[in-house]
């Protein structure tokens, strides 16, 4: 994985209403710049958006990322995606996964859910038992 700098340029969080629903849905939408070389390094910008049905409330985070490869294999996945327009999947991944814990802090600020579901803690066994064999 190349060596990767964030920059956030801004953030907004807003509620529109404190009323109660029965059902949340949540959209979350990843929009990608364009993936350019900045000198030995490639750069792009990007722009999260998550919004919830009912219109109760939006998050927008707008930043950009730049990679710096760190051998050949990199830079021609990186070159590859200059060409294409596209940056590569695990690009994507960086991103998604930098921004996230900003978005559950965010929704949880304003008094949401997160965008995603977060992990539950797995279930901790009395001391001196042991779970039963399996054989799965």
């Amino acid at each position: 994985m190349p060596n990767l700098a964030f920059r956030i340029d801004s953030i907004r969080a807003d509620r529109y209403g404190f009323e109660a629903v029965q059902q949340l849905s949540v959209n979350m939408n990843i929009t990608l710049g364009k993936l350019e070389r900045v000198g030995q390094a490639y750069a792009t910008s990007f722009l999260i958006k998550v919004e919830y049905a009912p219109p109760i409330a939006s998050v927008e985070i707008k930043g950009a990322v730049q990679a710096t490869p760190l051998n050949e294999e990199e830079k021609s996945d990186l070159e590859k995606g200059v060409a294409s327009g596209q940056p590569p999947p695990q690009l994507v991944a960086s991103i998604f996964s930098y921004v996230l814990p900003v978005l559950a802090l965010l929704t949880r600020e304003i008094g949401l859910p997160p965008p995603v579901p977060l992990p539950l803690p797995a279930p901790q066994q009395p001391e001196g038992k042991r779970p039963p064999p399996s054989y799965v």
